[in-house]
């Protein structure tokens, strides 16, 4: 994990930009397409035949204006595209990207969003004049040069670097401490948003360390950021990896590949193939693309993510992302899933509320990303909106992207209902109480909603990892007592543990989880047991 990682995988640091690795305009040219019309670098590392590519995704001509994020081989880079007015010769269009390449030594991105503005800025300018590049010029002889810590590109000490560091994420309590404009981070909001109780399957995925792919059309910056999104939300907190068995240290964080398309089809099979010469477990990752035929490769990924053109429009207008396995077939969220969402869609817009109440909006909460308000606005309606926030989510979710309930625990329930209501409420809310407790109250977190949500996935993989080690230290004691050598090495959980660890016991889902998720992390075979009960001559299982 890089210096400048917290302690829980979100890229920090001071507000010092980078220094640039390396510098490079992009042009399109009708005869033979996208070029590198200007560049500089500071280290020997190749660019033509790769950046150009990368910088401009398949599709983005369609749009005015765009950020992109990528790897380059230990580089990170960012690229801000424009499109300016141009002669019918040139198709009535400018098309530029203006791209950088930064060291990965400080995070995923190498704290590149400090530059996005002033990228944005160049390639507005050049889209109308690309052939005056002083504007790079001046920029290469500002960022090439090596900065001093804890100054600011004007020169100024920097007197809220600190505040902006998040140090720690579970644990931070002081009020100042904000992420800065452009951060990818500041897309939490709009992911959980975005996907719904389908963060959950995400996340797991994301911990069995899947190949992940998030497919869509321009713009990219958004599914860019949802890419890092999950990198952090799937990062193994420290205190949680001290239990993890020797040998894991290397999937303590899901790799971010950010915008990859038909070009990097290459790389991912060198990637596929050295894992089979190895014999070793496939290296997850998590990358979006605009190019579909990627999708056709099924042995270069596990996941697919379909975002579709409507998936940021108003909720009557909404569309849902697909998730998918590289075979097709289709992956949905839990009934639990389905009620921690809704909790923390409830706690969420609560808290927004009390913050615009209060008029102490966190930096990127009142400009997310250096943008206007209108995406938060619309993703946290307020008491005033015509839709209550369940009302959002209710009508349009169903059953594209939840599990239905299965015949065995309506039965179950329908009979506790009639022998036992009160143990049946007692089970629901002890249930409900749990997670009430994991998401606990976001007005805690006065630094943000993002790091807010960052915690509190990183507090459901600890009570997964720890409720799993307490699992495992009670079956070794009792199999070193009874010396029962049937059972030797095999973890057997019950209807209780699972719904502990945070797990839909009617779930064959996440049952299938936690045995991947066991035998990956503590190298133990799982037996999940139920148990069941006569009704009228039925037998009826229960998880």
């Amino acid at each position: 994990m890089s210096s400048s990682s917290s302690a829980t995988g979100v890229d920090v640091g001071p507000d010092v930009p980078p220094q640039l690795s390396a510098l490079f305009l992009i042009r399109f040219d009708k005869k033979v397409g996208y070029t590198i019309a200007w560049k500089r670098t500071a280290v020997d590392v190749s660019l033509d035949g790769a950046v150009e590519f990368k910088s401009l995704p398949s599709g983005l001509h369609t749009v005015k204006s765009d950020l992109v994020y990528f790897v380059h081989q230990e580089y990170a880079g960012l690229s801000a595209y424009n499109k300016g007015a141009a002669s019918a010769e040139e198709r009535n269009a400018e098309f530029v990207s203006v791209g950088i390449l930064v060291s990965r030594a400080y995070g995923r991105l190498g704290r590149s969003w400090l530059l996005a503005a002033r990228l944005r800025s160049i390639a507005a300018a050049l889209a109308q004049d690309p052939s005056s590049t002083a504007p790079l010029e001046e920029f290469w002889e500002e960022q090439s040069a090596p900065k001093a810590s804890g100054r600011a590109e004007n020169g100024q000490h920097n007197t809220h670097s600190r505040a902006r560091a998040l140090s720690t994420i579970v644990d931070v309590t002081a009020n100042d401490q904000l992420l800065p404009s452009f951060h990818p981070a500041l897309s939490m909001l709009k992911y959980v948003e975005v996907f719904g109780p389908l963060v959950f399957r995400l996340q797991q995925a994301a911990l069995l360390r899947k190949r992940i792919l998030f497919v869509g059309s321009p713009p990219v910056r958004t599914s860019c950021e949802f890419v890092y999104d999950l990198s952090v939300l799937s990062s193994i907190p420290p205190h949680a990896a001290e239990f993890l068995s020797p040998g894991t240290d290397q999937l303590l964080r899901l790799p971010a590949l950010f915008s990859i398309g038909v070009n990097d089809i290459g790389e991912l099979e060198r990637m596929n193939d050295a894992a089979k010469s190895e014999d070793v477990p496939m290296q997850g990752w998590v990358a979006n693309t605009t190019d579909e035929i990627i999708t056709m490769k099924k042995q270069l990924y596990d996941i697919v993510v379909e975002l579709p053109p409507t998936y940021d429009a108003p909720p009557t207008q909404r569309k849902w992302p697909t998730m998918k396995t590289s075979d097709g077939a289709q992956i949905k969220a839990s009934q639990r899933d389905w009620m921690r969402f809704k909790m923390l869609w409830r706690e969420l817009r609560r808290h927004r509320q009390e913050a615009r109440d209060s008029g102490v909006e966190g930096e990127g909460e009142s400009e997310q990303n250096g943008d206007d308000d209108n995406d938060q606005t619309r993703l946290l309606p307020t008491k005033g909106h015509k839709q209550d926030a369940d009302d959002d989510v209710d009508g349009s979710i169903g059953e594209q992207t939840v599990e239905p309930i299965t015949w065995s625990r309506l039965a179950y329930n329908g009979f506790m209902w009639w022998a036992s209501a009160g143990e049946q409420d007692a089970y629901t809310s002890r249930e409900r109480d749990r997670d009430l407790d994991l998401l606990g109250d976001l007005s805690d977190y006065r630094e943000g909603l993002p790091t807010a949500i960052i915690a509190y996935f990183h507090r459901s993989t600890t009570q997964l990892i720890s409720g799993l080690n307490k699992l495992i230290e009670r079956t070794d004691d009792e199999e070193e007592e009874n010396s029962n050598e049937d059972e030797e090495g095999v973890l057997v959980v019950d209807k209780e543990d699972l719904s502990r660890m945070g797990l839909d016991t009617w779930s064959e889902a996440d049952k299938a989880f936690l045995s991947e998720f066991v035998w990956m992390w503590f190298g133990r075979i799982v037996e999940v047991r139920g148990t069941s009960i006569d009704c009228c001559g039925v037998r009826i299982p229960v998880p």
